[in-house]
């Protein structure tokens, strides 16, 4: 099944789209550097109307992108700066407005979670039965530990680059 995935983070929105199965077969992908996350660091975090705006343009122009390959099934994610923005509410509404179609806010534990499916997909991590990874953000830090293609354990903080600058 060919699948498009629309993943709005910290510092940049990217799209894929791919052909499900092991390995994925990519077809496509891009991304849009948006930094939607200014104003995340504060104590009381908010998407900045104009932050909100660039991210609805650039996931109208992304899904655009990808009806190029007629993906069967699209997924809209966001990370880190929706997930901790006290307006996420209104920026989850305007992304279904725009689009007709859903956005999903990943919890930090479904972030690490999908960072670890993807990375075992790296036919160049093949010979390592076990290894550990951490991916920075501009919002949080993800660590996973694998041991045969497995999560061992995971943990997602608000160590982002962005945040902590």
């Amino acid at each position: 099944m060919r699948i498009g995935i629309i993943d709005i983070g910290s510092n940049s929105i990217k799209l894929l789209v791919a052909e499900t199965g092991s390995p994925l077969a990519v077809n496509y992908q891009t991304t849009w550097e948006t930094r939607i996350s200014g104003g995340i660091g504060g104590n009381s975090p908010e998407l900045a109307p104009e932050a909100m705006e660039r991210g609805v343009e650039a996931v109208q122009s992304l899904l655009a992108e990808a009806r190029r390959f007629d993906p069967e099934r699209y997924y809209i994610v966001a990370t880190s700066a929706v997930r901790d923005a006290s307006n996420s509410a209104c920026f989850v509404e305007k992304i279904r407005q725009a689009t007709g179609h859903d956005l999903d806010i990943l919890s930090g534990e479904e972030e690490a979670a999908y960072i670890a499916w993807g990375i075992t997909t790296d036919p160049a991590l093949n010979h390592y039965n076990e290894f550990c990874l951490a991916d920075l953000g501009g919002g949080s830090l993800e660590l996973i530990h694998l041991a045969d293609r497995r999560i061992v354990r995971k943990v997602s903080l608000p160590l982002g680059a962005v945040r902590l600058t």
